[in-house]
């Protein structure tokens, strides 16, 4: 089964299937035309999200393979949606 994945600045979301990527991708890029904008779209695991959208914000699609026991368990269980950043990096003492 494809699962398409949303990377929205650090956070990552799992597309609901029934979700219309292409037409997504369109609201995405008419909002960072526009100068800013909200965009929605439906997850797997979680409600409908909102996220603002601007010319300065990346955005990355991904398209991957799970199994529907894959697809049941995020359900359940969400993905952090989170960027993993290691702890090291985190020590902003250590950057200033």
């Amino acid at each position: 089964m494809k699962i398409h994945r949303v990377r929205v600045d650090g956070q990552t979301f799992v597309l609901r299937p029934d979700q219309d990527i292409a037409a997504l991708k369109r609201r995405v890029v008419r909002a960072a035309r526009e100068g800013a904008g909200f965009v929605k779209f439906k997850t797997i695991g979680r409600s409908t999200i909102s996220v603002l959208i601007t010319s300065h914000v990346g955005v990355r699609f991904e398209t991957i393979h799970a199994v529907a026991e894959q697809v049941e368990e995020w359900e359940q269980h969400p993905p952090s949606i989170d960027l993993d950043i290691p702890e090291h990096l985190l020590d902003y003492e250590q950057v200033l």
